[in-house]
C-alpha cells in the first residue's frame, strides 16, 4: 500500500509505503510521484519518505524504488530527504540505495528515529 501528497504550507513531498509493496506498487506509486514533484512548482521543498510498516522490498521494487528517489532528488527546489523505517533491514536497504553516494545526512537521511525525522523536516527551507 502506498500514498504520496504535497503539502504547499509545510513544502513536504510525503511518500508513505507500508506492509507489502510489489514492483507493480511501486511503478502506480511513480505516477502519482511525478503529479506530486510537478504541484512543487520548483519551490523550496522537502521529502519524507515513511517507511514505517513496511516489509523488506524485492529487488526490482528496491531499484524502481531509488528511481523515485532520484527524480525527487534531481527535482528543482529539492532541498533535502528522509527516509523514516522502524526496521533494521528496510533502513538498510534505503541506505544502500542513497541517491548521492556519501550524502551528507544534513541532505539525505535515513533513520529509525522520528524524532530525528522531525527535526530535519523542521529546520527552515
Amino acid at each position: 500500500m502506498w500514498r504520496v501528497e504535497f503539502d504547499p504550507e509545510a513544502r513536504l513531498l510525503s511518500i508513505r509505503l507500508h506492509e507489502h509493496v510489489t514492483p507493480r506498487d511501486v511503478r502506480d506509486l511513480g505516477r502519482a510521484h511525478t503529479q506530486a514533484l510537478a504541484c512543487t512548482a520548483g519551490q523550496p521543498f522537502r521529502a519524507l519518505l515513511d517507511l514505517r510498516r513496511l516489509f523488506p522490498l524485492e529487488g526490482e521494487a528496491v531499484e524502481l524504488l531509488t528511481a523515485l528517489k532520484k527524480a525527487c532528488v534531481e527535482h528543482e527546489g529539492f532541498a533535502g530527504m528522509v527516509v523514516l523505517a522502524d526496521s533494521p533491514t528496510v533502513a538498510m536497504q534505503q541506505h544502500h540505495t542513497r541517491v548521492r553516494s556519501g550524502t551528507n545526512p544534513e541532505i539525505e537521511l535515513v533513520t529509525l528515529d522520528e524524532a530525528q525525522a522531525r527535526g530535519f523536516l523542521a529546520r527552515a527551507l
